[in-house]
């Protein structure tokens, strides 16, 4: 080890609390998050008190083991934790982390503290006030009111790094690899070099970057939950504090909502993603696509294909005539993707634990695999769509007066979407129809349309009964997930996730024809989906693939045969038609995210890499799908 630890030396931004142009802050702050997830910042309000608190914190952990034990933290008390108990990078070689802390949660009046309590106090008042105020600016980055954020939930850690480490710590680290799972995190160092960050986790080999001591400045951190509260367009760090023989404290300040506040991206942040790919379709300033990794399923129908008249839509349209045209982006039948092979799991299988590992050993080697004997039954699959194909059919008039606005679900016609900002081409070639959860159509906002009972007596009926179906099946795949995660299969339905879910209905229509300036176009570009889970079914049309290792350049797509997909994926255009349906649900608290997560932590200690799950990309290109109903599913990274 070199220097601070052989990393590369970080240049982070530094934002000033005290300017009068909140404006240029935010953008700064915004900058920040988005390409680092790290920044400092200075005139905080807090400096006099960090020299005590770090006074104070050096006495307790001078004390004797076994007077700081008498403080330990358990189930019922915040408090101390020895050398070694902490072990944040669970594929650790080693039994735990080289440091010491203590955690202070909320302050209350009536709790009782160690000797040093009002300078503890002190700073949990003022790094909260300064956190609050990072907070607003952070809101404003976001084009949001400044107050749009409230964490009433704090809490301090003193942690001791010690300089000294014996032979069998060889390597080991003060803080292994990691990151926070709150909303912010401020940190205030003494000084002694060790922290390090990895901008790119997926990278290999990983590029550690050192972050270096700033006088007087606080750093900041991104947590897990901001990253997805924003659609993954702030980014949560991994980072790391390496050993350098020289003993370290250092203060965390983490910040976190409330326990019962709801975590989601589906509403407020779904619709920022999208005014974030406006925004880069008009030429504005953007650092990041919005991403976020889940859950999804893919329910492939026996093989059916709406067969629409010459005109395609009929009906006025902007575009010209268009006219069959192979895509460069595929090759030969497959989508020129290399095959891949996927395994099969039976949802029938009376053994759940065995269909449960199936799970847990696909997700961990390629983060998808089948599921056949559903649920959905195959003549239910076979009306809904020919439904489908029925409302595309119709004239572009009559498809444009049920279109999908700020107060209405509904249809988005062909280029009136681009999954992928980076795209060089106008929209993608896909229309579809957008519905939401059933029985909320009387709701004055995101309210459902229907077509005419007139012209399509059986839409709306068929459509209920898939949408309840496909429900149905997705809470048995996610009794599965709970088991792969050594978890009761009743967890997600415990929590409350099923609670009034937010289960919305795709219909979507790929033409199978392009015109010339479309060359290269896709279906639906590269990009992620924000939901929890999804379901789709698809015509028996080919063209899914997949891109497990999105850093590596050039990228290697493979081809997932009989499906089609969600997830970080592309639709090709393959110079023929396609439908699918698309069903994604969301529901979680913030203590239902923590109880997840610590569920997860709990079983990667038996499991190693389970927490790994690789990270995937999708696209669509071409190949006939088998009529075999299927399933496919992809656990996101969590």
């Amino acid at each position: 080890m070199a220097g601070a630890g052989a990393g590369e030396i970080l240049d982070l931004p530094v934002v000033d609390l005290a300017s009068s142009d909140l404006a240029a802050a935010a953008k700064s702050v915004r900058k920040a998050c988005v390409e680092y997830g790290f920044f400092y910042v200075v005139n905080h309000g807090a400096e006099g008190l960090v020299e005590k608190v770090f006074a104070e914190s050096s006495k307790f952990f001078e004390q004797p083991l076994g007077e700081k034990m008498a403080l330990l933290r358990n189930r019922n008390y915040l408090g101390y934790t020895p050398l070694g108990a902490d072990k944040l990078d669970a594929s650790s070689k080693f039994k735990g982390d080289l440091n010491e802390n203590f955690c202070i949660g909320p302050i209350r009046k009536e709790e009782n503290f160690p000797c040093w309590k009002e300078t503890m106090k002190l700073y949990h008042e003022t790094a909260l006030a300064t956190g609050k105020r990072i907070l607003s600016l952070i809101a404003l980055s976001l084009n949001l009111d400044a107050e749009f954020f409230d964490c009433p939930v704090a809490f301090l850690r003193l942690l001791h790094y010690p300089g000294e480490a014996n032979e069998s710590d060889d390597g080991n680290y003060g803080a292994s690899a990691h990151s926070d799972y709150g909303v912010l995190t401020l940190v205030a160092t003494d000084g002694t070099p060790g922290l390090q960050i990895c901008r790119e986790k997926d990278k290999c080999p990983q590029l550690w970057e050192d972050v270096h001591h700033i006088e007087g400045a606080l750093i900041v951190n991104i947590g897990d939950l901001l990253q997805r509260w924003t659609n993954c367009v702030f980014r949560s760090t991994l980072h790391r504090v390496v050993a350098v023989g020289k003993e370290r404290y250092s203060v965390a300040f983490f910040l976190d909502p409330d326990p019962d506040f709801v975590v989601s991206t589906y509403k407020k942040w779904r619709l920022f993603g999208r005014a974030l790919e406006l925004n880069i379709q008009k030429g504005k300033t953007c650092y990041m696509t919005p991403k976020m990794g889940h859950v999804c399923f893919l329910l492939c129908k026996p093989s059916y294909r709406g067969d629409a008249d010459a005109d395609g839509g009929g009906g006025s349209s902007s575009k010209p005539p268009l006219r069959q045209k192979r895509n460069p982006a595929m090759a030969g039948g497959g989508g020129g993707g290399n095959r891949l092979d996927l395994p099969v799991v039976d949802l029938a299988s009376s053994d759940p634990r065995a269909a449960a590992e199936s799970i847990r050993k696909a997700c961990v080697e390629s983060g998808f695999f089948y599921v056949v004997n559903h649920g959905v039954e195959e003549g239910l699959l076979k009306r809904l769509f020919a439904e489908s194909s029925k409302f595309f059919e119709l004239p572009m008039e009559e498809k444009m007066t049920l279109r999908r606005n700020s107060n209405h679900r509904g249809y988005t016609p062909p280029y009136a979407e681009k999954l992928d900002p980076s795209s060089k081409f106008e929209g993608d070639l896909k229309e579809s129809f957008y519905i939401g959860p059933i029985g909320d159509e009387g709701l004055q906002n995101d309210a459902n349309q229907w077509p005419s009972e007139e012209r399509l007596p059986s839409w709306r009926e068929t459509i209920k009964m898939y949408h309840a179906s496909a429900l149905a099946t997705g809470k048995r795949i996610l009794s599965l997930i709970a088991l792969s995660l050594n978890l009761d299969a009743e967890f997600f339905e415990n929590i409350g996730a099923f609670i009034c879910p937010s289960a919305f209905l795709r219909l979507l229509h790929y033409p199978g024809e392009v015109d010339d300036s479309d060359y290269g176009n896709y279906g639906a570009s590269a990009h992620s989906d924000y939901g929890m889970i999804t379901l789709l079914a698809t015509d028996g049309t080919p063209g899914l693939q997949i891109c497990k290792e999105k850093d590596r350049n050039p990228q290697l797509w493979e081809d997932v045969h009989h499906i089609d997909g969600s997830t970080v994926h592309r639709v090709v255009a393959v110079g023929k038609e396609r439908y699918s349906r698309v069903m994604p649900t969301e529901v979680l608290t913030y203590k239902e995210w923590r109880l997840f997560e610590r569920a997860i932590e709990c079983y990667i200690q038996i499991v190693l890499c389970f927490y790994m799950c690789k990270e995937a990309n999708m696209c669509y290109t071409a190949g006939h799908r088998s009529p075999l109903s299927i399933f496919l599913l992809r656990l996101g990274s969590v």
